[in-house]
């Protein structure tokens, strides 16, 4: 929502006045572009969670925009929360009239919402909406022209108003007015409702804080000198400070906006802000709790409005979900005894996580932080799987990268270890398991580990297995039902006088949402068999939870913490598992033998528990209530009659502050634990990485080793010039703050990608990656790293819906001409030119190209094919309005060259590449596209000055594409595929036509050739320039005999060769 600043004065003509009011003006503007963000949000959440209720954002929102489900599910939190107040605040027994002024309104509907669903509550009620005048003005004119806001909840016409009054009516009134002239707003509030002998309800949904503190305080001090008054502040807040890694990234990204949020920095804490109402009047606080508090109290969001919730749309951003909820907070403040039941405040209101009273700190932890060194680095990655390959070495395996989920492998080890690289591939090459996260990988012994399970989508659990043995992955009997979160630990069974080694799962979450309970065993001799559980004690279905071993036989252990029906669950079981007579599970649940009792701090979602010298270290990971500090993220627990659960000392060495949700952990001695990756996508506002490794120590024994790193892309995924550097590469040390080791290499893992055993089969290949944007800022980080990708999940409009054959058929016109490729052969081949331009009507194409013709439209300008680009609102204006950009990508808007209609049938375009920038948005039909690097370019045979091959890749036994490294895209409806610069490429339709929009923009500050470029293919101008530069020097040595010529023209193509490899290497 918007807040209201200072209003700008009238009159002045100061230079230095002008000045001061243009930096106000600015201020003012960008605070109002918060509303424009959130109001966009909001309609998002409405349409999907209310889709029966009238589209009370429409008027406000120019387009729709599909937000992701974090944001969807954070907005809705918060809508919820001022919903519950302000409903119970009208339901409340009173003589007086009731009347909610909403403080930084924006465009928010609450008004008309309530009239729709609680219009009983509403009778004798008044809402009020204070803005900017200006902001006031655009939402009076929108409420006037939109039938359903005007007509259905006025009563009538609005009543005659003067300003600052902008609307009224007989139940509301809006008012533009500057939030600090609170002698003004007073005024108008008791001329217009006679607020004195009114009860009424101020709301501020993260509006004031954008206020000066001194601003927004007294305007919370004058609320609370009206006779009958209440506050509802909804904002955000800094439970662990400023330097935890979420409140980092908000405060920066708000910044960044050039809107600072204000009250964090007087009143970072929950304590602080009740300390601010009651220092300011207001004798009554009934609730000051932090949303993620608020979404866990039954009473305030029922469990059955929390399970609708995940009916409606996939979602599995938990630990980003309870960040984002425990950074901003609810106070509900009266001046008198309220009557809104809820729980209260904690009286000590203190952040983060507290344990229990009388627990006591145990043993010391040490936290080093082990930086990257140089240019070796450990991927980016969450919600990837850790493991021990041995005694001297660790591995992580997949997790969510910073542009796609991964199949990549981290390898630490031992500087002093005696192993040996393994790069000699068996033939054919064994297969990989496929990029996910949120799967499991377990350590049986030295040689063998198993993975488990994952996912790629929420909705998209995996149910492959696989058993790495000695550096090679091998398929394993799959587990079904597919799962991911579930939790894994290695296990012994006692069969015939004889331990057998096995992997336990329990529980985790379905394709379907479905929260699992049931138990499996994994052995090498008899693959998978369901374990059945004695009596009737047992932990209910969860996702999510840790489990580990208590002692060596690895035959019992503990199950902790995990996610139940929207909550995280605060118990601990103990197991024991046995084969006599038969093979089964037997729990006692151990949470009422806990000493001291720390419920509020062990119960955790995506913890991990380890092994650390004679107790269990639980590790990370999200909780009930708070969000962790530094210190809170670790608990020792020991196991005995009574379970102790225990806060460590917490000793750092350097200044670091890793976000430990997501991560990566595995104890590598019983003294060392070594944890890596992690991080969170921070709501709307940034992500935020882990780097490096964070190393665990009892205190008396400090981190000595240092370890040597490596990175494997098994998978298909990575470029062949990466893959190349893995298997060349000697690792490097990644080291302590006190410098580098030397390292001997290390083990790596087979794995597959695309490629052939030699190069007589065909070129490597690499599977272009799929990416989900979380922002417009992730995709402008795509254009910086310039590699092609696929962006999933994207809002194209109707478009998806209504782009048969037939309906393009009939809005286009059947007898509108256009030129298309009429084409002899399967591969169109821009030199031999075996196509012919042929002009059709366009019903006559439609129809060749549904009886399988090889049919080829790119649509070109109808008024002017040789001088403009074409666009598709100018070209095709009858289905134009079907089609939009993402949101995401509105980066492009601006930038746009050109948006050319392509439709084909099954038929391959000859290899080209395009100068500009372009995403190509594929609404029907699959299709799949070869890209080639720049640095492919000396191997295609593109002609001087030309922009298309001479080369059919598809069919070409030419050497030299055996060295090209092509990106295979495969695309499906709905996926849009960003294509850089310079990447050639040729694409083939799967099945029997294709129908895609091409968004052509300019991604280049300057460089462009200038003059016309119809197809976006120009070449730069350097280029241009540089060929005829190319002709002068040529003939500068007419007159020098040809060898000697040819010697001077060698050099200077040697040393243009050699400019253009240090390009190459930056």
């Amino acid at each position: 929502m918007a807040a209201t600043s200072v209003m700008r004065p009238r009159g002045g003509n100061q230079q230095g006045k002008h000045s001061a009011r243009s930096v106000q003006a600015k201020r003012d503007d960008d605070v109002m572009g918060t509303n424009d963000s959130s109001i966009v949000s909001k309609r998002c959440v409405s349409k999907l969670y209310f889709p029966k209720e009238p589209d009370f954002y429409q008027p406000f929102v120019a387009r729709d925009a599909r937000r992701n489900p974090l944001i969807n599910r954070g907005y809705w939190l918060r809508m919820h929360a001022v919903e519950q107040v302000v409903r119970r605040f009208l339901a409340e027994s009173s003589e007086k009239r009731k009347v909610v002024v909403n403080l930084g309104c924006g465009y928010d509907p609450l008004p008309f919402q309530f009239w729709h669903r609680h219009s009983s509550l509403c009778e004798h009620a008044t809402f009020v909406d204070v803005d900017y005048p200006q902001l006031v003005g655009r939402k009076r004119d929108r409420i006037l022209t939109s039938d359903v806001l005007r007509h259905g909840f006025f009563r009538g016409s609005p009543l005659p108003s003067t300003l600052p009054v902008y609307l009224r009516s007989q139940r509301y009134v809006a008012i533009g007015c500057d939030l600090r002239d609170l002698k003004t707003l007073g005024e108008v509030l008791d001329n217009e409702l006679d607020i004195s002998n009114a009860s009424v309800l101020f709301v501020s949904e993260v509006a004031i804080t954008y206020m000066p503190v001194t601003d927004s305080d007294a305007l919370i001090r004058w609320a609370g000198t009206l006779k009958n008054a209440h506050f509802c502040l909804l904002e955000q807040y800094l439970p662990q400070g400023p330097d935890h890694p979420f409140a980092h990234t908000m405060l920066a990204h708000f910044n960044k906006l050039q809107t600072p949020i204000h009250a964090v920095t007087q009143y970072p804490s929950l304590g602080q802000q009740v300390g601010r109402f009651t220092d300011a009047g207001w004798p009554a606080i009934s609730i000051a709790r932090n949303l993620w508090d608020l979404w866990s109290d039954e009473d305030f969001t029922p469990s059955d409005l929390r399970q609708f919730l995940d009916t409606v749309e996939p979602f599995d951003e938990w630990e980003e979900f309870a960040l984002f909820g425990g950074h901003y907070f609810l106070i509900y403040a009266s001046n008198r005894d309220p009557e809104i039941a809820t729980k209260t405040a904690d009286p000590n209101l203190t952040n983060g996580s507290v344990l229990a009273n009388g627990a006591a700190l145990s043993d010391a932890i040490t936290l080093t932080f082990v930086r990257d060194a140089g240019d070796t680095a450990l991927t980016p990655r969450r919600f990837g799987a850790t493991f021990k390959l041995n005694d001297d070495a660790v591995a992580f395996h997949g997790g969510q990268g910073t542009q796609q989920r991964l199949g990549t492998v981290d390898v630490l080890a031992c500087p002093g270890s005696d192993m040996q690289p393994q790069f000699q591939q068996p033939r054919p090459v064994p297969p990989v398991p496929p990029p996910r996260i949120c799967h499991t990988i377990t350590t049986l012994d030295t040689t063998d580990s198993l993975l488990v399970g994952g996912r790629t989508s929420p909705a998209h659990a995996l149910s492959d297995c696989w058993l790495l043995r000695s550096g090679v992955w091998h398929e394993a009997q799959p587990l079904n039902p597919a799962r991911f979160r579930h939790c894994a630990v290695n296990v012994k069974v006692p069969r015939q006088g004889k331990s057998e080694g096995g992997v336990l799962v329990f529980g985790g979450k379905s394709s379907s949402a479905d929260v699992l309970d049931d138990w499996w065993l994994w052995t090498a001799n008899r693959g998978w068999c369901a374990v059945p559980v004695e009596g009737t004690a047992r932990p209910i279905k969860r996702f999510g939870a840790t489990i580990s071993t208590t002692d060596g036989s690895h035959k019992c252990g503990i199950c902790l913490g995990g996610m139940s029906n929207g909550l995280i669950l605060a118990d601990v079981w103990e197991w024991h598992l046995s084969a006599e007579p038969e093979l089964h599970l037997r729990f006692v649940e151990r949470t009422n033998t806990l000493h001291h009792g720390a419920q509020d701090t062990f119960g955790r979602l995506g913890a991990s528990l380890l092994h650390h010298g004679n107790s269990l270290l639980l590790i990370g990971g999200v909780s009930r209530k708070d969000i962790h500090g530094l210190s809170d993220d670790f608990l020792l627990i020991s196991n005995g009659p009574t379970i102790r659960i225990d806060k460590p000392e917490v000793k750092v060495s350097g200044e670091i502050w890793p976000l430990l949700v997501g991560h990566g952990a595995v104890a590598v001695s019983k003294d060392e634990i070594v944890v890596a990756g992690g991080g969170a996508v921070c709501f709307s506002m940034g992500s935020f990485w882990n780097s490096g490794l964070l190393s665990i120590t009892r205190l008396e024994n400090p981190p000595t080793q240092a370890w040597t790193l490596s990175t494997l892309a098994p998978t298909d995924q990575a470029p062949m010039q990466e893959r190349d550097q893995v298997l060349q590469h000697r690792p490097k040390a990644m080291s302590k703050r006190k410098g580098d080791v030397k390292s001997k290499p290390t083990l790596r893992l087979h794995g597959k990608s695309h490629v052939q055993a030699n190069n007589t089969a065909g070129p490597m290949s690499t599977t272009v990656p799929r990416v989900r944007l979380q922002s417009p800022v992730d995709f402008s980080t795509l254009l910086v790293a310039s590699k092609p990708a696929i962006l999933e999940d994207l809002d194209m409009g109707p478009c998806m819906r209504l782009w048969t054959l037939d309906y393009l058929k009939e809005k286009i016109s059947p007898e509108r001409e256009v030129v298309v490729h009429d084409s002899a052969s399967d591969h169109m081949t821009f030199q031999t030119k075996n196509f012919q331009y042929a002009k059709k009507p366009f019903g006559e194409f439609i129809d060749g190209v549904n009886r399988g013709e090889r049919l080829y439209l790119r649509a070109v300008s109808e008024r002017s094919p040789f001088k403009l680009p074409t666009k598709l609102e100018d070209d095709f204006p009858t289905i134009a309005q079907d089609f939009r950009l993402p949101e995401e990508l509105g980066e492009i808007k601006e930038k746009t060259h050109s948006s050319p209609l392509r439709i084909s049938g099954p038929v391959s375009l000859w290899l080209h590449y395009d100068v500009l920038a372009n995403v190509l948005c594929q609404v029907r039909g699959t299709k799949t596209l070869r890209l080639y690097p720049p640095s492919d370019v000396r191997y295609l045979d593109f002609p001087p000055g030309a922009s298309s091959s001479n080369t059919n890749v598809h069919q070409s036994t030419n050497p030299k594409v055996q060295h090209t490294r092509p990106h295979i895209a495969t695309l499906r409806p709905g996926d849009v595929l960003f294509i850089p610069p310079m990447w050639s490429h040729t694409a083939t339709p799967e099945e029997g036509h294709s129908v895609a929009v091409n968004v052509f923009f300019k991604n280049l500050d300057t460089g462009y050739a200038a003059g016309r470029d119809v197809y976006g293919n120009r070449d730069l101008q350097a280029y241009e320039n540089g060929r005829r530069d190319v002709e002068k020097i040529v003939k500068a040595f007419k007159d020098v005999p040809d060898d000697i010529a040819k010697f001077y023209l060698d050099r200077l193509a040697m040393e243009l060769q050699e400019k253009a490899d240090k390009f190459g290497k930056k």
